[in-house]
């Protein structure tokens, strides 16, 4: 009984929840019981032509004054600005609606009993005390979540004001007076002030699968051929072919991938291959405590003021985090990219650059600009079969990237843009000298670090060497580096740099002032000194945000040539339509040696969605010189034909050649392979045709021997996941428990997701390298409600081309109840438990209620104890393991007892009282902004 009435309390909170399952199952359009689609009034549908997609969907989080409510918002960038789902909006707000599915209509009261509230769809009307009775016209969308309402008309409805802000991702709430929901949060607060804030996403409190390296495991290969032919295009004419074949595998205790690829005569042209090991934690090589070492193809790291980041043959250590690239203001970014594809970058969700295939199997981006606080990049990688692939990391300036005495250091050596096997050697552009550099860097405390490295590169025609150093230290919202560095036998340059950031302005300045004849990759020859600044922010313009950023440099040359320089970059996004635009412009002035001269350059990105249609363009304009006017243009549209096909074509214009290029192409995915064909045309007279295959092999963990698909195996990990029935609670899959089919595994947060067949297993693909992520059962697809997975996930490190061995254990489950009294024997409510396993995570948490009374139900069969969560006890002063009726710590739910009753305990005080001055308050239910 105890537990039916915990069951019934919370009514407000039980609608929301009823709701979002509701909403979840309505379709579209609500059908009535002959299967048709429900009669709608004109006034009830929406006059817009606008259709939610998943391009235009958004998670919000609501604002008001200092605190975000707990509900993320779901939404959609629409035709006339923003709309949100109001059963979302409903849940967060805590307002008793209901919406009723048969009746199309929502009833109920807002903020008051006497501010009722009905909405009917179906005569197209909305009714309450801040409108009396008004048209819905085009307030309300159909969306795949349910009704998505225009931010406009929840704000005449509810009477307050909804600001979406896109750039922060949040909208804000502004009311005249004190809102019901914000009193309860006041209440609840008053009464425990023990439940602390949402916990960080901390993949350590999972287990982990642990993937040792073999002596040899079976590669997987992607492979792609191309063959095609061409007229009218002097001296290429005539059938062409060409292969590329990539590996990666296991060999001799350590990873491996190899690149082979043909010219156009499937003549061998490349061999690129690198062997490495990787480990997050540092424990490679003993004593070096290295977390990356690699030979054959490696990448080097970046000096401050002296060499670039090279790519080579070489070999390569360090123990810095994996995927750092980076100097003080700027990285590098770098990735693999098919034959045939193309990458966008975004920076904080602005595209700010573009790179079609280059012919090497690589994406490059030099010197990506950052800014103070966390920078977002993602490289967005487009296959000629519609392929999308996202490569996300993010970059922190002016937090503590090194902590105080931990020493980081870096060696390599390489020779410049050769691979490891010159299959070519007629191909030889610049001179391919080997360069090589190590380097150090120490946290001195919190917010200081200092750096040295001495590099050796061949540069302008000479070798040169180098030692310079750097100094770091942050000051509130504020890095600042200085650094200097010397070239033997030339001279020396000295450097200051600041990143910071002032409300929502985020601002940088340089210094550089040479000495003698110092000149490197980062330092132009004869430089004088060079001063900049830049700036980026966001302007409100409506209900759009326009970000806008800015560079300004001046430079002076020995000779007395001054150069100015100035790159601004600013894009839109407004419903289905995103454009980027970049302005930079260069003036020289007249020296002894050399005229002035003035150039000004526009470049334009552009994505765009109409219907079924993806519009992607970018265009290059000289706007001054002697050959101002539009260099290059590029449109591309893309459409679908279900999930497997795709149709594509693109115009090419180059004004140097003065030729239009027009594209078409076809392709469909199949299970095992993908085929593409394209055709081209130009306007001087080129012609051509060709057909591409693309698949990939590797091991088949689940039916054994090999597999053929049309995902790329050797670029990402996999897993194999078994799903149990775990009858014991053990967590481990013994002798006559079952495997259970059909149910959905998910990686990374629905990043990636697969179904187990009959015998139980599912292969996840397309996992991201080295990232460590968190592979899981979604509980919605469990038939049975008294089942539950036994833990939350299992994390696994992915390695690229190698299958990660995965079993997930599925129990059955049981209930813990009690009552919790206080140290003098008093009902004590709103105090947070959890309960633990042996392993020491929480598998589940429950607030006593007003009464006392805690229930926790679908616990999954195992070991527990039952324990008072740490912030609740320090603020009560009470001890935090409590004991069973018997004076046990730890109890076991199982066949045999499948509900554990605790009866009646009482809290013990602790030892030794904390001080009242070290005891927090915590908001209930809401976390500070």
């Amino acid at each position: 009984m105890r537990a039916l009435r915990h069951r019934t309390l919370g009514a407000a909170a039980s609608i929301a929840v009823a709701l979002g399952a509701f909403m979840a199952e309505t379709p579209a359009e609500a059908q009535n019981s002959s299967g048709n689609a429900s009669y709608q009034p004109a006034s009830a549908q929406s006059a817009s032509n606008w259709q939610a997609n998943d391009d235009d969907f958004l998670f919000l989080q609501l604002v008001i004054q200092n605190y975000k409510l707990t509900y993320d918002v779901r939404g959609y960038q629409t035709d006339r600005g923003i709309c949100l789902d109001l059963a979302d909006v409903i849940q967060s707000l805590d307002l008793p609606i209901r919406i009723d599915k048969e009746s199309r209509r929502a009833t109920g009261w807002l903020f008051a009993e006497d501010q009722k509230f009905t909405l009917d769809r179906d005569s197209g009307t909305v009714q309450n005390v801040n409108t009396g009775r008004a048209p819905v016209a085009r307030d309300i969308y159909d969306t795949p979540e349910g009704w998505c309402v225009d931010t406009n008309a929840l704000s005449r409805w509810f009477g307050i004001t909804f600001k979406p802000d896109l750039y922060n991702a949040i909208v804000r709430l502004e009311s005249d007076r004190e809102l019901p929901f914000m009193q309860a949060i006041e209440r609840r607060s008053r009464a425990a002030r023990l439940r602390g804030g949402p916990k960080q996403f901390d993949l350590s409190q999972y287990p982990t699968a642990e993937m040792e390296y073999r002596p040899w495991r079976t590669p997987s290969v992607d492979f792609v051929a191309r063959a095609g032919v061409r007229t009218g295009e002097s001296s290429r004419d005539g059938a062409e072919a060409r292969v590329e074949l990539y590996a990666a595998g296991e060999a001799l205790g350590a990873s491996y991938f190899a690149r082979l690829a043909t010219d156009d005569q499937l003549k061998p042209s490349a061999m690129r291959v690198r062997a490495y090991r990787n480990d997050p934690n540092g424990e490679l090589l003993g004593p070096l405590k290295a977390t990356q070492v690699a030979i054959g193809d490696v990448e080097t790291v970046p000096g401050r003021l002296t060499a670039q980041t090279a790519i080579g043959r070489g070999a390569f250590i360090s123990n810095q985090p994996i995927g750092q690239v980076s100097r003080f203001s700027t990285t590098t970014l770098r990735g693999v990219l098919p034959a045939g594809w193309d990458a966008e970058l975004y920076r904080n969700g602005q595209l700010i650059a573009f790179q079609d295939d280059r012919g090497d199997g690589r994406y490059e981006f030099l010197d990506v600009e950052l800014f103070f606080g966390r920078n977002d990049l993602e490289v967005v990688i487009y296959g000629p079969q519609g392929q999308i692939r996202r490569d996300k990391t993010f970059v922190p300036i002016g937090f503590n990237q090194i902590e105080p005495g931990e020493t980081q250091y870096w060696a390599g050596i390489v020779q410049n843009d050769r691979d490891l096997i010159d299959l070519d050697s007629s191909v030889q552009t610049i001179p391919q000298k080997w360069r090589w550099g190590v380097g150090v860097e120490r946290g001195l405390d919190k917010r200081t670090s200092a750096a040295l490295s001495v590099q050796s590169l061949f540069f302008d025609g000479r070798r040169r060497k180098y030692l310079e150093g750097a100094l770091m230290r942050s000051f509130g919202a504020v890095q600042l580096e200085f650094g200097g560095a010397h070239e033997f036998g030339a001279g020396s340059v000295a450097e200051a740099r600041a990143l910071g950031r002032l409300g929502r302005f985020n601002f940088g300045a340089n210094a550089l002032v040479a000495f003698g004849n110092f000149t490197s990759e980062f330092a132009q020859q004869q430089l004088d000194y060079r001063a900049g600044f830049n700036f980026d922010t966001s302007l409100a313009l409506g209900k759009f945000s326009l970000p806008l950023q800015a560079d300004i440099s001046h430079s002076k040359l020995k000779d007395g040539t001054e150069v100015n320089e100035l790159l601004m970059t600013t894009s839109l996004t407004a419903g289905r339509f995103a454009v980027s635009a970049q302005l930079s412009h260069q003036e020289r002035t007249r020296s002894p040696v050399t005229p002035a001269d003035s150039e000004t350059r526009v470049r334009m990105l552009a994505n765009a969605r109409f219907k079924h249609f993806r519009v992607r363009g970018n265009a290059t304009f000289l706007t001054s010189g002697r050959d101002k006017g539009l260099e290059s243009a590029t449109v591309r549209v893309d459409t679908s034909f279900g999930e497997d096909s795709d149709l594509q074509a693109q115009v090419d214009y180059t004004t140097r050649i003065d030729e239009f290029r027009l594209t078409t192409g076809y392709s469909h995915r199949f299970d095992e392979f993908s085929l593409r064909g394209d055709a081209f045309v130009t306007s001087r007279g080129g012609v051509g045709a060709s057909v591409q295959l693309a698949f990939s092999l590797g091991p088949d963990p689940v039916s054994g021997g090999i597999r053929v698909t049309n995902t790329k195996l050797a670029r990402s990990g996999q897993a194999a996941v078994t799903v149990f029935r775990d009858d014991n609670g053990n967590s481990r899959r013994d002798p006559g428990e079952d495997v259970i089919p059909d149910v959905m595994v998910e990686a990374g947060l629905r990043g990636t997701e697969a179904i187990t067949g009959a015998n139980g297993r599912a292969i996840v693909d397309e996992l991201r390298p080295f990232r460590p992520v968190l592979v899981g059962i979604d509980e919605s697809s469990l038939r049975d409600p008294f089942l539950a997975p036994s833990v939350k996930g299992v994390v696994v490190t992915p390695r690229p081309g190698v299958v990660a061995q995965i079993e997930l254990a599925i129990s059955p489950t049981g209930e813990v109840e009690g009552s919790l009294l206080n140290p003098s024997g008093i009902e004590q409510p709103g105090v947070r438990l959890e309960l633990v396993n042996p392993q020491g995570a929480v598998v589940a948490e429950t607030i006593s209620e007003f009464d006392g009374f805690f229930l926790f139900q679908r616990v999954p069969y195992g070991e527990y104890r039952l324990r008072v969560a740490a912030d609740a006890a320090r603020t009560l002063r009470v001890a935090a393991s409590l004991s069973t009726s018997s004076g046990q710590s730890r109890f076991n739910l199982g066949r045999e007892e499948d509900v554990m009753r605790f009866g009646t305990i009482r809290l013990v005080p602790e030892d030794k009282p904390e001080p009242p001055e070290q005891r927090a308050p915590v908001i209930a239910a809401v976390r500070p902004e």
